[in-house]
């Protein structure tokens, strides 16, 4: 006794691998059935299989939290940038609005000034193609429209002329179309010619200045206006800008190319000029 006193963990270490010895001959005898040892074993380790199981579910279930938690931050954090994207571009829409509200506000005044009647219709269709360049309206003959009534911008630069009209629609035709022609003047110089469409420019968003001089004092960036000239299109209305000058063919004219002020692709409300009375 005193032995084992003195060498108790000794003799701890010993029952034990006596017990496990015990258990593999028991086990080894009894294939096939359950011993009392096993059992007893079961008995005594189940609570804390059990126990083990329970904390791996536990922090499984806490991995997956974690990961479902990092997904719905990664989504909230990409909504996020969306929200402010989109409150972005509402605000800069609401501005452009408020702006074009104000040049209408603005032309309109500067028409009736002038002595302009005038009628608002938007664009509901476009065509495009390798031959023409069209705008449908939202208005027609009902509203007063009539083949020849120029087409303006809510910033007063001539879009066209209308070409086409019946009742609640009417077709107009861009300055950069074929059938346009217009009499204009060259800002600077007072030099006066003809604006008119033409199909090799067309496909170039260009429409072309004709019966120009020799010589003629043309600059690249020279506004050009409407003159007046035949009584159809108001005098005085931007038209467009030059972006070369060519010789004719013939070799006795020149010719510059425009680039029209109006932006054509983006237009969605247009002024039609009913009658005008300028004393300028």
């Amino acid at each position: 006794m005193k032995w084992i006193a003195k060498h108790k963990a000794a003799f701890v270490v010993i029952l034990a691998v006596l017990f496990v010895l015990s258990m593999a001959v028991a086990s080894f005898f009894t294939k096939g059935r359950t011993s009392p040892v096993s059992g007893a074993i079961n008995t005594v380790f189940r609570p804390l299989h059990t126990l083990i199981g329970s904390v791996s579910d536990y922090f499984q279930n806490r991995s997956d939290a974690v990961a479902q938690y990092e997904d719905l931050l990664a989504k909230y954090e990409s909504l996020r940038v969306y929200v402010a994207n989109m409150e972005d571009e509402k605000r800069l829409a609401d501005e452009l609005a408020d702006e074009n509200d104000r040049l209408r506000i603005l032309l309109g005044l500067n028409l009736r000034d002038r002595g302009f009647a005038f009628e608002t219709a938007l664009v509901t269709d476009r065509n495009p193609s390798a031959w023409e360049r069209l705008y449908t309206l939202s208005k027609g003959s009902e509203a007063g429209f009539e083949p020849g009534q120029c087409v303006l911008t809510a910033e007063g630069y001539l879009a066209g002329m209308v070409t086409e009209v019946g009742n609640g629609w009417a077709t107009v035709s861009q300055v950069i179309d074929t059938v346009f022609s217009a009499g204009a003047k060259v800002e600077r110089t007072g030099q006066t010619a003809v604006a008119e469409g033409e199909w090799t420019l067309m496909r170039e968003g260009h429409l072309r200045l004709t019966y120009l001089p020799l010589g003629s004092d043309i600059q690249y960036g020279d506004l050009v206006m409407t003159s007046g000239q035949g009584g159809v299109v108001p005098p005085g209305i931007p038209l467009g800008r030059v972006v070369g000058v060519q010789t004719e063919p013939s070799g006795q004219a020149e010719y510059a190319a425009l680039t029209p002020e109006a932006d054509l692709d983006a237009l969605t409300q247009v002024f039609i000029v009913l009658d005008y009375h300028d004393e300028k």
